[in-house]
């Protein structure tokens, strides 16, 4: 509990910092909600941005409606307690969700609210996801491993060795690449069926965050107060340079991102409250958002989820607690 303490704080103290470069010229969410009072350790969207699951700092798990902001489920690891969840995912078709504390994962039925699956691993989870129905979860640890897992029935498909933390993953829908992210400063492409390495990226950095898109043709990474790029899955040849230095402010840390399902565009969101949609082929900025920051402390806070939705609309959850929805 003190090291998820201790990094939470450091996450503020980032993003406090960074506030004060932010650009005027970013925009503002057109609706907010406030989904956690003293803030979160992870936060997930779904594929549509319809529904959220949050890992609050005071109140443990719960499963949300956007539409209308409703709190549908409570979920915590043992009863009588809110449990510490520092990862969590939605699956593709919405239909599970995955929480992780420290050494435990669950899976959730977000139709019924109830458990379908308890397990114990062998590492502190830094991150995971899910793929189609919930059927398996790539999980990042903290024992220099990511592990393929099957969460329905139990049982470790592969195990994944990186030599150094795992903090990101992504995994395509069907289970069948993976990528991860560690602090060798390495972006690992992965061979679920066969746990063998495709293609090996490094950066300048430990890395923040990792994603593929829906398709598996492209792959991100982003390092921690460094660079951040998007390569061909299938060569291993760089497609992109996204300029950290032309998100406002040099070497932002980019927390997040996510590719749009035609792959002309990524969302991505940093450390410094700032939201960016970026073209993929030119790694030109194509509008900017800065997420709702409360009066008072704390005066930052670090995108912790996005989300394409319909009709040019995108969702962000903040680690200061807000849903915002951007347009």
């Amino acid at each position: 509990m003190k090291h998820i303490a201790k990094k939470a704080l450091e996450l503020g103290l980032i993003a406090f910092s960074s506030v004060a470069l932010l650009s005027c010229s970013a925009e503002a969410p057109i609706r907010t909600a406030k989904y956690a009072e003293q803030g979160l350790y992870s936060a997930g969207l779904s594929d549509d941005g319809s529904s959220a699951l949050i890992g609050s700092v005071q109140h443990g798990g719960s499963y949300w409606v956007n539409a209308v902001n409703e709190r549908r489920f409570n979920w915590n690891h043992a009863a009588g307690e809110f449990s510490s969840i520092v990862g969590v995912d939605i699956d593709p078709s919405g239909l599970y969700a995955a929480t992780g504390g420290a050494r435990t994962l669950v899976l959730w039925n977000t139709t019924t609210g109830m458990s379908e699956g308890f397990w114990s691993t062998p590492g502190d989870i830094q991150s995971l996801k899910l793929t189609q129905n919930g059927n398996n979860a790539l999980i990042g640890l903290n024992d220099q491993t990511a592990r393929f897992f099957d969460i329905k029935n139990g049982g470790i498909k592969q195990t994944l060795r990186t030599g150094a933390t795992v903090r990101a993953v992504d995994v395509m829908s069907d289970g069948s690449i993976g990528i991860t992210g560690d602090d060798l400063s390495n972006v690992i492409l992965w061979n679920l069926q066969t746990g063998e390495k495709i293609h090996q990226w490094t950066l300048s950095n430990d890395i923040a965050s990792v994603a593929l898109s829906s398709d598996g043709k492209y792959a991100f990474g982003a390092a921690q107060l460094g660079n951040a790029k998007i390569w061909s899955t299938r060569d291993g040849k760089e497609l992109t340079n996204i300029d950290t230095g032309a998100l406002k402010y040099r070497n932002v840390t980019l927390s997040q991102a996510v590719f749009s399902q035609d792959n002309r565009f990524i969302l991505v969101g940093g450390v410094n409250s700032q939201v960016s949609l970026v073209q993929v082929s030119t790694g030109a900025i194509q509008k900017e958002w800065r997420i709702y920051l409360p009066k008072g402390r704390p005066a930052g806070a670090s995108v912790l989820s996005l989300a394409f939705a319909p009709g040019n609309r995108y969702y962000a959850i903040g680690s200061n607690g807000y849903l915002n929805v951007l347009e």
